[in-house]
């Protein structure tokens, strides 16, 4: 028999209208409310099972004596495998928060340790239903060795970059303080150690005299005899200066005599605001090499900076070759 189309459509268009009528019906209320009230009384049949589950419980090692250091990471948390009704469970399972428990180490003596974790169960049991009990905690135990605290000073160096404003310069060099701190940990640990860095630190734009406060990098099982340093940069304007300096010569033999020409270099350097009127031409000292002149047959030789302030920066030379000619000197 064939197949009637319009008969397979209006079918189908009858039921999307009664689905339809269906969701707009106080029916689907109804049927909702039983689905839901249907699906609870599941799950609370469900939960007054016996269930097993797994918690995790931070630890603290407190009151470690003076003068002691633990040599290696100790676990920060105890996986705790409890058991009990569902319904006592599921409030573990919710976002429930255990308060850190702790482990006094005010008796132990130097060496290797070890801390059997079952021992702690009184502890654990504490801040847990009282019809819940603790089946496992793992790890089941905790081995360690305590040490006598070494120290060691060591230099402070700077993790980081530093970017000046537009027109400003160092006028003086970075300053750390305190430059050195000590270091305290096992001998292990600070044996190798030579030095010690900020955390990463990125300023831009300093001007005047800037103060930075940092941290030090933290080295795990490693304390600080200073745990923040703090830094000094000192900035200011700089400006443009041009002076006008005589040319020596180097490596001049007695019996001869090497004329330049000119004999005066013009040089254009740019310095900060403070050091600008100490600045002059005996600051610096510009020479040409005698044996650059003999040397093959060039005409002209390099003007070379023996001496300059070292606050200043940015030299240039004008002319940056000079003419020579060679001569000899009449015998005496």
């Amino acid at each position: 028999m064939p197949i009637n189309k319009e008969i397979i459509e209006k079918e189908f268009q009858k039921i999307v209208k009664n689905f339809n009528e269906f969701l707009t019906t106080k029916d689907l209320l109804i049927f909702t409310f039983f689905l839901f009230l249907s699906a609870s009384l599941w799950l609370l049949h469900k939960l007054r099972n016996k269930y097993e589950t797994m918690v995790s419980i931070p630890v603290e090692y407190v009151n470690l004596p003076n003068g002691f250091v633990i040599s290696q990471d100790l676990p920060k948390t105890l996986h705790v495998t409890i058991n009990g009704q569902g319904t006592s469970l599921v409030m573990y399972r919710i976002g429930h928060t255990f308060q850190p428990v702790e482990i006094d180490m005010s008796q132990m003596d130097k060496g290797k340790q070890t801390i059997y974790t079952k021992n702690l169960s009184n502890k654990l049991q504490k801040q847990i239903k009282a019809e819940v009990s603790i089946a496992k905690i793992l790890p089941e135990t905790i081995a360690f060795e305590i040490e006598k605290l070494s120290e060691k000073k060591v230099p402070v160096k700077i993790n980081g970059s530093f970017e000046l404003a537009q027109q400003y310069i160092y006028c003086d060099s970075i300053q750390i303080e305190p430059k050195e701190v000590i270091a305290y940990g096992s001998k292990a640990s600070i044996e190798e150690l030579d030095s010690v860095f900020s955390e990463t630190i990125k300023q831009t734009n300093i001007k005047d005299t800037a103060l930075i406060e940092v941290k030090l990098k933290s080295i795990p099982h490693i304390t600080f005899s200073d745990s923040i340093i703090h830094i000094t940069i000192k900035t200011e304007r700089f400006t443009e200066k041009s002076i006008q300096a005589p040319i020596s010569i180097t490596h001049l033999p007695k019996d001869r005599a090497l004329r330049i020409f000119p004999s005066s270099v013009t040089v254009n350097f740019r310095v900060g605001l403070s050091n600008y009127e100490k600045i002059d031409a005996s600051s610096f000292n510009f020479v040409v090499d005698y044996n650059d002149a003999k040397a093959g047959d060039q005409k002209k030789i390099t003007v070379n900076v023996k001496d300059a302030p070292k606050e200043i920066f940015g030299i240039q030379l004008k002319p940056e070759t000079v003419d020579f000619i060679i001569e000899e000197k009449p015998e005496e």
